[in-house]
């Protein structure tokens, strides 16, 4: 198995582990939707904030997952790589599909990890009570998410635009 394929199914094991340690502690209906600021603006009840949580979770491991089948089976104008006609040229299109499978391992990896964090501000906002704030973490964290989605997309092109590994 993959290191990004660990990875994800870490990530996973984190996100499972805190939805069920801190499900019981939270109340029947939960901030869910916070504006700008980090104000709560919308509530729903906490079986739904964690079932909509895991759907998220579900998704991103699908396409982790399901990338490199795609890759092999997408006819190539459907696909937009530099150097297209190289990598998904018939000899190179299965280390094609494990490239990016791997570097989609990564990608769900880091989705799962910010969910996670987004969750948890939203879980301690909850459990402080009637003024579920999320704080100053939601701007350090969809920070920290940007830099790591743009480090990588630089990284994936980088890979594409050569014409070897």
């Amino acid at each position: 198995m993959r290191a990004s394929h660990i990875a994800l199914i870490a990530a996973l094991a984190i996100a499972a582990f805190q939805l069920a340690y801190f499900y019981p502690q939270l109340p029947p209906v939960v901030a869910s939707h916070f504006n700008a600021a980090g104000v709560a603006t919308g509530w729903q009840p906490k079986a739904l904030f964690v079932g909509i949580l895991c759907l998220v979770y579900a998704l991103f491991a699908l396409i982790s997952w399901a990338m490199p089948h795609l890759i092999m089976t997408m006819p190539p104008e459907l696909i937009h790589l530099p150097n297209k006609a190289y990598w998904l040229a018939p000899q190179r299109r299965e280390q094609t599909a494990h490239v990016l499978g791997d570097q989609m391992g990564w990608f769900g990896a880091v989705e799962v990890g910010f969910v996670t964090c987004v969750a948890q501000l939203a879980i301690n906002a909850n459990l402080m009570g009637a003024n579920a704030n999320l704080g100053p973490g939601l701007l350090f964290v969809t920070g920290v998410f940007v830099l790591v989605v743009i480090v990588w997309t630089v990284q994936l092109y980088r890979t594409f635009s050569r014409t070897s590994l």
